[in-house]
């Protein structure tokens, strides 16, 4: 029969350490999923899109007809599954990058602008295709639904799949490689997109937008 050990005693400092422990698991499990998911392993990305529209309609094609989800292999809509991005921050018009370029477009004339907007984000796997929508983003543009998309393999690749019109509906869904700082524009006679993906280091610089 083996003998009893006496109970071994914690030293303050030992039982400082255990509390700590066990403070920091109780935390980490009230954590919502998309705090877990921007940890300090997850690469932030500073996104910002700008959506427009022509002011005369377009003419000669049937522009209403389905898209081809180019790039994205498949309907968008239906994600392989997995942990969505999650949306760390949404900036305000003070540092948007492309307000010189939604100015030059109101004063062509020719087109208006429909929604713009900035935000943190971490990225999906690539070919997940697990995409924000557009009102978490703060987009609540009359007749624009859909959502954007962001995905890390080897290459970063950006993604929008939106809808505008009430009648006629124009849909605009593409999937492309980009580089970061740089305007990447996704066409549509109706409508196009601008946006800009930049990695964001830490903390510091997302909160010093």
């Amino acid at each position: 029969m083996r003998a009893m050990r006496p109970a071994r005693l914690l030293t303050p400092s030992a039982r400082r350490g255990t509390l700590l422990a066990s403070l920091v698991a109780l935390l980490a499990l009230g954590l919502g999923p998309a705090a877990r998911a921007a940890d300090a392993r997850s690469p932030l990305y500073r996104v910002e899109l700008l959506v427009f529209r022509a002011t005369a309609p377009p003419g000669g094609e049937d522009w209403n007809a389905p898209p081809g989800f180019r790039g994205f292999g498949g309907d968008p809509a239906a994600p392989s599954g997995g942990t969505p991005p999650a949306v760390i921050k949404v900036y305000g018009p003070e540092s948007y990058q492309l307000g010189g370029m939604a100015s030059r477009l109101r004063a062509s004339g020719q087109y208006r602008i429909v929604a713009h907007a900035a935000w943190l984000q971490t990225a999906t796997p690539w070919g997940r295709h697990l995409g924000i929508d557009l009102a978490d983003l703060g987009i609540h543009a009359p007749d624009l639904s859909g959502a954007v998309y962001l995905e890390r393999g080897t290459l970063l690749h950006f993604g929008i799949d939106l809808k505008l019109g009430p009648a006629p509906v124009y849909h605009l869904s593409e999937l492309r490689r980009i580089k970061f700082n740089e305007k990447h524009y996704f066409d549509h006679p109706a409508f196009g997109a601008i946006a800009i993906v930049s990695p964001v280091r830490g903390a510091a610089d997302a909160d010093g937008e």
